[in-house]
């Protein structure tokens, strides 16, 4: 592929030389101190169907090791600039990403799927591999995984299929993908259908038509104290992801065939009425070639918020570790329940109210997953945390501000 002869030699890999991507800053709400300016090379092209980087740092500089970043959403390989690269940059990592094969509404296309995902990690990763081992003219020490969203999906997916490319991982909010087990097609149907009933947009809902919808929402997976930020995700997210995925993953159905509109969004929606239990079958026999195991061959380690108005803490992270357990692989996995984070941090800068940042939790699960495989040293136990000093006391972080 000739990669060493397509490098680009730079002054600062971090983005502290770059001007704002807003696919990046979208993801935080506060950017990480970025202490340095990182001297090395880059790289960029095509691996398999994705768009694809990879960052060096000069030899003095790197520190042995690999981070493979799993890209969030239908973003680009860019997205987490901020959120990954710059704190793995700084503490010597060379850096690889790619897009997945599927940037922005790509999806909305026949001939592209999620399948392509794993096979696309599964290039990017042997190909970075051979460009760090020719750059250095060193053997790699530790290939590492990480990502966000449906980034934590491909790093649970990455252990699980290919687990001989990695030493570990660590994944925040992960999307499950799974034909048993709640995924959002099943639980953001939900959200359309009752959020209107409890917020009573029509105002003349009773005490108890709004009660009911209540019991609704909380089974879809919404912690009932994330109700002042349910409207963003009604707004911004909701309708145009079940779109989306849906277009993809249930083709046949006749309102995910037209292309999107803003005419999805609100109480009058076509999407508010998805069958998706009646469809069923059909999104198992999408899902099941790309779903998860749970099956991991290496160390995991999983952070995610317990308000996550998107992919609710309790079908995905809970129905991970769940899966995780089934499968006898409970000894390779932690779970942490960070108290009040909520999935898009980005929304933090409009209105952060009782809120918490998941991001320092997520920085340090990057150095427990290094202490655990390098040194042994076990992480915190699964459970719930309210407290950055509780998971992670006198570690020091990019990301917090104690």
């Amino acid at each position: 592929m000739g990669l060493i002869s397509d490098l680009k030699e730079v002054e600062d890999l971090t983005t502290r030389a770059l001007p704002d991507n807003p696919d990046a800053s979208a993801l935080v709400y506060r950017k990480p101190e970025v202490r340095k300016a990182v001297p090395g090379a880059i790289w960029t092209g095509q691996i398999g169907t994705a768009n694809a980087l990879i960052r060096l740092p000069k030899k003095e500089l790197w520190n042995g090791k690999l981070m493979i970043a799993g890209t969030a959403a239908v973003r680009t390989e860019y997205c987490l600039d901020y959120l990954l690269s710059d704190i793995v940059l700084q503490r010597g990592y060379a850096y690889a990403a790619c897009d997945k094969g599927t940037p922005g509404l790509t999806l909305r296309d026949p001939e592209k799927s999620m399948s392509e995902w794993s096979g696309n990690y599964e290039k990017l990763t042997n190909e970075a591999i051979r460009l760090v081992q020719n750059f250095y003219q060193e053997p790699l020490k530790r290939v590492y995984i990480s990502g966000i969203s449906n980034g934590g999906f491909i790093t649970r997916r990455m252990l699980e299929e290919y687990p001989q490319l990695f030493d570990g991982g660590a994944e925040w909010e992960g999307v499950l993908w799974h034909p048993e087990y709640r995924h959002f097609l099943t639980t953001i149907p939900e959200c359309l259908d009752w959020y209107p009933i409890y917020r009573n947009f029509r105002g003349d809902r009773t005490v108890q038509e709004r009660s009911t919808a209540l019991e609704h929402l909380t089974d879809a997976g919404l912690h009932p104290l994330s109700d002042p930020y349910w409207d963003k995700y009604y707004q911004t997210y909701w309708a145009l992801t079940l779109w989306l995925y849906g277009r993809g993953l249930d083709p046949d159905w006749e309102t995910f065939k037209p292309e999107w509109s803003n005419a999805m969004i609100g109480e009058k929606s076509p999407l508010v009425n998805y069958p998706w239990q009646e469809r069923s079958e059909q999104l198992r026999k999408s899902i099941q070639p790309f779903a998860n195991t749970g099956s991991i061959g290496k160390p995991l380690l999983s952070v995610a918020g317990n308000w996550d108005c998107l992919i609710p803490f309790k079908h995905n992270a809970k129905g991970y570790a769940d899966l995780v357990q089934k499968q006898g692989k409970g000894n390779l996995h932690r779970s942490y329940e960070i108290a009040r984070g909520n999935h898009v941090e980005g929304l933090y800068n409009e209105y952060l109210g009782d809120q918490q940042c998941v991001y320092p939790y997520y920085e340090a699960a990057l150095q427990h997953l290094e202490n655990w495989v390098e040194k042994s040293i076990e992480p915190p136990v699964s459970g719930y945390y309210e407290h950055i000093d509780a998971f992670a006391p006198r570690m020091d972080l990019f990301t917090a501000k104690r």
